[in-house]
């Protein structure tokens, strides 16, 4: 099995307040790693750790062999990390199709070919890639549409198409589905499935809708109070008695 990213010892600090403490957490290839944990365990401060927003108080985050915790997110996404976030991130003010265009510019000049990271290239390749990604997550009747127009759900479709762009090996997605109606949750949770299984991506991701988690994690890892309390596959962790008390309370275990 081989290790694509792993935190060791970590700490995270907000000022004198612990917000992550001593996590141990390993990201193996081809798996589906769901973080789980109550409302302020530290899920999105573990991605932030993790994806290079926040370099750790204590501890490492090594990708392989090399030490990455100082290295910021822009040069993880270049060793094939892609990352959403809660609140989509696109650009706006410009088109569906302009915003996975941007993305693969910004591929292209990774790999040496020169362009500027904001860049929109108008060169037949970058845009058939960028179409060709757009039909493949059922944006194609939207690529003339500004950002701005979409609908939550079509936001998200959109951030991942340029994510997707960037051709990650390790797709960080925190909170994937959150507020979505029952019906786009449905469709992202397809969406997200057939993607990394097509693309042969390793997924790690946070998430507070259990029926969510249960469908697309392989393995789940349980934070509280910023803590990685359990780790293992998905019917241990439900089983496990802790994580009853976590989330419903002492008395679960009588139930």
């Amino acid at each position: 099995m081989t290790t694509l990213l792993e935190a060791k010892g970590v700490f995270l600090n907000y000022g004198a307040i612990p917000v992550l403490k001593n996590i141990d957490l390993e990201l193996i290839q081809g798996e589906r790693l769901v973080i789980i944990g109550p409302n302020g365990a530290g899920k999105t401060t573990l991605f932030k750790v993790l994806s290079g927003e926040l370099p750790p108080t204590k501890g490492a985050v090594r990708m392989g062999d090399d030490d990455v915790s100082r290295h910021t997110g822009f040069r993880r996404v270049r060793r094939g990390v892609g990352r959403s976030f809660q609140v989509a991130r696109v650009f706006l003010e410009m088109t569906v199709l302009d915003n996975v265009a941007v993305s693969v510019e910004a591929r292209h000049g990774h790999e040496g070919r020169g362009a500027g990271f904001f860049r929109i290239s108008t060169s037949p390749e970058v845009m058939d890639e960028a179409v060709g990604l757009l039909a493949h997550l059922g944006l194609s009747a939207q690529q003339n549409t500004l950002a701005s127009e979409l609908s939550h759900g079509d936001r998200k479709r959109l951030e991942l198409a340029m994510i997707l762009a960037l051709r990650p090996r390790i797709l960080m997605l925190d909170e994937p589905t959150a507020g979505m109606s029952p019906t786009d949750r449905a469709a992202a949770v397809d969406l997200i499935d057939r993607i990394v299984t097509e693309n042969n991506i390793t997924l790690i991701l946070t998430e507070h809708d259990m029926g969510v988690v249960f469908q697309l994690g392989t393995r789940l890892s349980v934070l509280h109070y910023g803590e990685l309390v359990v780790s293992g596959a998905p019917e241990e962790v439900r089983k496990n008695l802790l994580v009853r008390e976590i989330y419903l309370g002492r008395n679960s275990r009588h139930d």
